[in-house]
């Protein structure tokens, strides 16, 4: 009886601590926002980010969301290592690092584990050890054993350097030309750990062997396949990639627990364990994403950080030892700070001074500053978790006067114009008559561009068409489809605000004026009442559409006679082709219908008495911009039958690089 009380009370203390475990473990996989559920390594960085290595590229984690880090590749990243505001990723086509947002490529070799030793950056590559330097990459000569064999680790332990390689482990005292090279053993290791003042190196025979000095004092066996060893409090958690986790006594290596799909709702294939600044245990699997160990107990003041500062909307770098210098005209500041919890995302809370303005406590983790006068500021913010604050994070900046209002400035520009005024007058007198009708002329010609501008601008979107949108609005609204509502409201706010924003520059990226184009097209999809399709297809060898400079709007136009006026017998099939292409330093416009043709078209307009001066207006706006324009109308014309219309010209191509 006694013996099986003993049963029954071992089956009741294994099943509380399989509820415990899988109480407090959380599971993240792609329908939580991960791009791959095979995961090779974690780190996180000193704002608290989690980063994670997965088999399809770099995701970084604040508690909330995963976001996706792209590299000039998606393909196998292996490992991470984060030291100070620098990220390094081994990654499968090489070694790249990240700072202020930026990648850099350091080299081609395949990294299996980065590491600190002496305050110096260590690589432990396929092709022997690497030191990183500023911003390359030098291979460490050590002798001809270990320079070109694959390093799995590298830890140091008092005035030694541990080596774990594919031909043995080794023990040197420095990394550049060392004197004593010693052997402990020929067999493989993997990884490194420090415990109880001594060297845990964990081999490919499943065992944990103890280190001391130069041999191996003890051996404890272990799970099979070991991908990685951490010690977490007074626990050594020994991950395998394909038995899940064993966990020992960090003082005499006793077996303590198991984690594994036996027990808990966990992968058995893990790559590795890693404890972050709130001592929660992230498991990265092989298979099945990103697990979760929280520890409810442990609370941990917030840290907050300026992430970044943009002036006039362009992104700065800056230290925060020193007072940020800006001239008058940088007068727009916007700051972005953040505070990472990876355990209460969700409940961070800013508030921010700027001198003596204190703002409410928001959610918002940036603000903007705009046009502020000449003077000295000091910005603080600070962040809370519920109740508990944390530190002030101050930064001061200094708006210089404009240079009008200095007093040295002024006196010049007096000295100056009584210097110019008297040859002004004499040079007046006799340029008088020939400034003066150079003045006119000039006048004349920008009076008509401008005229000419405005009247192409305002045929752009009609009065009928913004009718046609807001009744459209009106009538989703009386039905009650909310979902169709937000949809037009948000897509016509979109284009309103294209078109006044366009209509205010002299030229757009390629790209913006394809985004005001297709919001356009969906639009007249649902306003219109004659159905069809459109596309738009570019060809810009290899040049971003970003890149390249238009004015606005000059497709729009057509567009618009093609729907009002081309399909007015077509009752199917109705379609609108839009083509940029680039070839010879020109940039070629396409609008191609299948409508009724040109010349049919002109003759209903004339009949409905449509007074349309679009195509006139735009050939004549597209003659202005180049003695190289073109400009045709033509129909198109299939089995002797009229099957649409093409209009074709072309405008010197323009980048801003």
């Amino acid at each position: 009886m006694t013996k099986l009380l003993k049963i029954i009370l071992f089956l009741t203390i294994l099943s509380f601590e399989a509820y415990s475990q899988e109480n407090n473990l959380e599971h993240f996989s792609i329908s939580d926002g991960l791009i791959n559920t095979s995961i090779n390594d974690i780190t996180q960085d000193n704002t608290g980010y989690l980063w994670l290595a997965t088999d399809k590229g770099l995701i970084k984690f604040d508690g909330t969301s995963f976001k996706i880090i792209n590299l000039h590749t998606n393909s196998k990243a292996i490992s991470l290592f984060a030291k100070n505001k620098t990220l390094f990723i081994g990654h499968e086509k090489g070694i790249f690092s990240l700072k202020n947002g930026k990648f850099n490529y350091l080299g081609k070799e395949k990294v299996l584990k980065i590491v600190l030793i002496r305050n110096k950056v260590l690589l432990c590559t396929t092709q022997g050890l690497y030191e990183y330097s500023e911003t390359n990459i030098l291979p460490l000569k050590i002798n001809s054993q270990i320079d070109f064999s694959v390093i799995q680790d590298v830890i140091q332990h008092k005035n030694s350097i541990y080596i774990a390689s594919n031909n043995g482990l080794w023990n040197i005292e420095k990394l550049k030309n060392p004197e004593n090279i010693q052997k402990i053993s020929d067999e493989r290791f993997s990884n490194f750990l420090i415990n109880n003042n001594k060297i845990i190196a964990s081999s490919l025979e499943n065992e944990l062997n103890i280190i001391d000095k130069s041999k191996i004092i003890n051996s404890y066996k272990t799970i099979e396949n070991i991908s990685s060893i951490e010690k977490i409090k007074d626990e050594i958690w020994v991950s395998s990639s394909e038995n899940g986790i064993e966990i020992l006594d960090a003082n005499n290596y006793t077996f303590k627990r198991k984690i594994n799909k036996y027990n808990t709702d966990i992968s058995n294939k893990i790559n590795s364990v890693f404890l972050d600044n709130q001592n929660t245990i992230w498991i990265a699997s092989k298979d099945r994403g990103l697990y979760k160990f929280s520890d409810v107990n442990t609370k941990k003041k917030p840290t907050i950080l300026i992430e970044n500062i943009s002036v006039n909307y362009k992104d700065i770098p800056h230290t925060f030892n020193k007072d940020l210098q800006l001239n008058s005209t940088q007068n727009n500041i916007s700051f972005s700070f953040k505070t990472v919890d990876l355990k209460n995302s969700k409940n961070i809370q800013y508030q921010y001074t700027l001198n003596k303005k204190t703002s409410p406590w928001s959610y918002q983790n940036q603000v903007n500053f705009a046009n502020l006068k000449a003077g000295k500021y000091t910005f603080s913010v600070q962040s809370k978790n519920k109740e508990t604050l944390s530190k002030k994070t101050t930064l001061s900046f200094i708006i210089d006067s404009p240079i009008y209002q200095k007093i040295w400035f002024q006196i010049l520009c007096g000295v100056i114009v009584c210097l110019l005024l008297a040859g002004i007058v004499e040079v007046y007198i006799r340029q008088e008559k020939n400034k003066n009708k150079k003045k006119i002329d000039s006048l004349k010609l920008e009076n008509y561009l401008l005229n000419l501008e405005q009247k192409a601008l305002q045929l752009q979107m009609n009065p009928h068409f913004i009718f046609n949108v807001l009744n459209g609005i009106k009538a989703l609204g009386n039905s009650g489809k909310s979902i169709e509502l937000n949809k037009t409201i948000s897509q016509f706010s979109i284009l309103l605000r294209s078109v006044l924003n366009n209509s205010r520059l002299e030229k757009i990226s390629l790209k913006d004026e394809i985004i005001t184009l297709e919001t356009y097209l969906q639009l007249e999809q649902q306003m219109s009442s004659k159905s069809f399709h459109f596309s738009i297809e570019t060809s810009l060898k290899n040049i971003d559409s970003e890149e390249i400079l238009i004015p606005p709007m000059l497709i729009q136009p057509f567009v618009e006679n093609c729907i009002k006026h081309a399909f007015n017998q077509i009752t199917e099939k109705a379609e609108i082709k839009i083509q940029f292409e680039v070839k010879d330093k020109f940039l070629y416009f396409k609008i191609i219908d299948n409508g009724i043709g040109y010349n049919q078209e002109q003759k209903e307009k004339k009949i409905t008495t449509h007074k349309s001066i679009a195509v006139k207006l735009t050939k004549e706006r597209i003659q202005n911009l180049s003695k190289y324009n073109s400009f045709s109308i033509e129909e198109i014309m299939l089995n002797n039958k009229i099957s649409g219309t093409k209009v074709s010209f072309k405008i010197p191509l323009i980048t801003d690089y």
